[in-house]
């Protein structure tokens, strides 16, 4: 059976590293074994994608992270070599230079890029295999030398479903009233990307004033500690505790399972559909749109993100939300409709399966000429971090 060196940025609970770790379990069924590590420095306290790992029967480890593209590659080959891998897998596309000069060194494995960003930094290496997860980028990539595979963050449309998790004692836990409408976000508590949205969301509730709508946020992260701030403020202004911050969870499916509504992006987002949750999808900087049949077609293209902000975005999000919490019919319309929209477009046995043919096809064809295509790029790109550190060296 071939093995696979997998190499994430993170063991933090978060939506790429989650993908990760349920794909490495789905390719089983295609022969493939896997082994994930990740930097030892972004482990954190209390729940961690170690629980993630342990759950799903995927091998976890961690590594020193290096402080050079070189000490990277000795730690990358070492492990290829302790682990007899026979592919390189690696989340991002910006830790790929040690993978590319250490275990795939003059194409003695082959290297698949997992790039679930919403852009492909142009000094990416163009011959080895790439895994993007939103349309646009395959479409804008299509002609690259080495490929291009779409393979959406992917949700096991069995486990993450309404009819399957209880959500009793995740409310019962914090102590919601059982009655109340719940809006809810699983997200990272992160100024990167994250932020904004939770603060509107925060805001929005507040703006909304209903004394049987709460809103709870799942996650941590460095905004924690602001976010928690606005919470407590909105809380007074209200005269209870309509938002509640629940903290990290190993295994968030309670929480979706508790929702009315569901707040989020990306990989969240996607889970939010499988559990027949209707949706507002959140952007980074201060955007939001409900995910209907009208507009399921672009959310999806974009992979539930967007750049994009709003004159104001609480209002707009006050405008998302008021509608729903407003109507049982409408809930259970687009709820209904995102289950069938999730298991038609992104259930973990397809992922799966296309993440096997990349894996068949890297192994075929990546070898010694293709390594080398790149090296120019690869020279450029060390000349030119030379240059800047000579620059800045006083």
């Amino acid at each position: 059976m071939p093995r696979i060196l997998v190499q994430l940025n993170s063991l933090a609970l978060g939506g790429t590293q989650i993908n990760a770790v349920d794909l490495a379990a789905a390719v089983r069924d295609y022969g493939y074994e896997s082994v994930l590590f990740g930097p030892t420095d972004t482990l954190p306290r209390g729940p961690s994608l170690f629980d993630v790992a342990a759950e799903r029967g995927v091998e976890l480890g961690e590594f020193e992270r290096p402080t050079s593209t070189m000490g990277g590659a000795r730690t990358m080959a070492r492990l290829a070599k302790d682990h007899q891998a026979d592919l390189i897998h690696v989340y991002g596309s910006w830790t790929s230079r040690p993978a590319w000069w250490g275990p795939c060194l003059l194409g003695r494995r082959p290297l698949v890029l997992t790039v679930y960003e919403m852009s492909v930094d142009p000094m990416t290496p163009r011959n080895t295999g790439l895994i993007v997860g939103t349309k646009y980028l395959e479409e804008d990539l299509a002609t690259r030398p080495g490929g291009i595979e779409l393979i959406s963050p992917p949700v096991d449309v069995n486990r993450d479903d309404s009819r399957r998790v209880s959500a009793r004692g995740f409310v019962e836990r914090l102590g919601l009233h059982p009655e109340n409408l719940r809006v809810v976000m699983v997200t990272r508590l992160d100024e990167e990307m994250k932020a904004m949205g939770i603060r509107c969301a925060i805001r929005a509730i507040g703006r909304i004033g209903s004394p049987t709508v709460d809103l709870v946020i799942v996650g941590t992260g460095d905004a924690r500690e602001g976010l928690g701030q606005l919470a407590e403020q909105v809380n007074e202004e209200q005269g209870r505790r309509a938002i509640v911050l629940a903290g990290p969870m190993a295994d968030p499916r309670a929480a979706y399972a508790a929702a009315d509504v569901m707040i989020g992006m990306g990989g969240s987002a996607a889970r939010s559909l499988s559990f027949g949750k209707p949706l507002v999808v959140a952007g980074e900087s201060g955007w939001f749109k409900t995910f209907t049949p009208q507009s399921a077609k672009e959310l999806f293209r974009n992979s539930f993100w967007s750049p994009e902000s709003m004159r104001d975005p609480v209002e707009a999000l006050v405008g998302s939300l008021k509608p729903l919490l407003e109507s049982d019919a409408r809930r259970e319309e687009l709820g209904s409709f995102g289950r069938e929209f999730a298991e038609l477009n992104f259930g973990l046995p397809a992922m799966a399966q296309r993440l096997a043919a990349t894996y068949d096809k890297a192994l075929r064809n990546y070898r010694l000429v293709r390594w080398c295509r790149d090296a120019p790029l690869e020279l450029a790109h060390a000349r030119r971090r030379f240059v800047e550190r000579r620059e800045n060296t006083p």
